[in-house]
């Protein structure tokens, strides 16, 4: 007498690898899909290389810089965008989204520190994040002033807050994700059989957080130093990503005016 148990696991065996050769052959190998792949490791490694930059470069000054928290924090960032990196390469994304919103809010309060007690001991910076910075809020960045004037500076905050606001959908229970994930799974959509548009809209996810992150960064470590960055490495690097950033674009045509 056959075992229901074994006949029922080698049908979903069978049936599962019928769906990665399907998935594979139209969905992995089409255009589109191998198009967002690559533009999602450039983003990254431009995202990590330029990090690498402002931190290398902030040793000419170690005994200013060993003090910011927007620089201290950078291997945290590179940590997390190789993570981010991997997931979505293996399907996984509401992780992704999770992860993109701390960061958001970890620079946005950071530099917010920064700028509050510029000149200050690192001591200091942690103890005023820890007493004075909400621990649940966004809305820290009504206090920042960002390296935007008028209608920018305010597009850059709204964003901030639109980006953390729609993300805690992915933080907290929520319809939103559940509504999601059903949507998904009645289109086949499940772990690791993303479809082509769904990487599409996470890779815009990704680099609108990076964006928004790169220009904070390089705010902090402030228009004389990123200057010379751009100087010296960016602006020679036709290719590099983030010269189509909103606010990092922005914030270069600020450096050279």
């Amino acid at each position: 007498m056959n075992d229901p148990i074994e006949e029922l696991r080698d049908k979903l065996k069978e049936a599962f690898i019928s769906k990665e050769i399907d998935w594979t052959e139209k969905v992995y190998n089409s255009q589109q899909y191998q198009q967002e792949l690559n533009y999602l490791r450039d983003i990254s490694k431009d995202f990590v290389d330029s990090l690498r930059s402002i931190s290398f470069y902030s040793t000419r000054a170690s005994e200013i810089y060993d003090n910011f928290l927007c620089i201290r924090t950078i291997d945290d960032l590179i940590q997390s965008s190789i993570g981010i990196l991997s997931m979505v390469e293996n399907g996984i994304h509401n992780t992704v989204r999770r992860e993109l919103r701390f960061l958001i809010e970890m620079t946005t309060k950071y530099v917010l520190v920064d700028y509050a007690k510029m000149g200050e001991s690192f001591q200091v910076k942690t103890d005023y994040l820890k007493d004075e910075v909400p621990n649940s809020s966004i809305e820290v960045i009504e206090g920042y002033q960002t390296p935007f004037s008028g209608d920018l500076k305010k597009a850059f905050k709204n964003e901030v807050k639109d980006f953390f606001y729609k993300s805690c959908a992915y933080v907290h229970p929520s319809k939103r994700q559940i509504d999601e994930q059903m949507r998904n799974f009645k289109n086949g959509n499940t772990l690791g059989f993303e479809s082509a548009k769904m990487l599409t809209d996470i890779n815009r996810t990704i680099f609108r957080a990076y964006d928004m992150i790169l220009t904070m960064v390089f705010h902090s470590f402030g228009h004389s130093m990123s200057k010379d960055l751009f100087e010296q490495i960016f602006n020679e690097q036709t290719k590099w990503k983030f010269h189509k950033g909103k606010y990092t674009k922005a914030y270069k045509e600020i450096l050279f005016k």
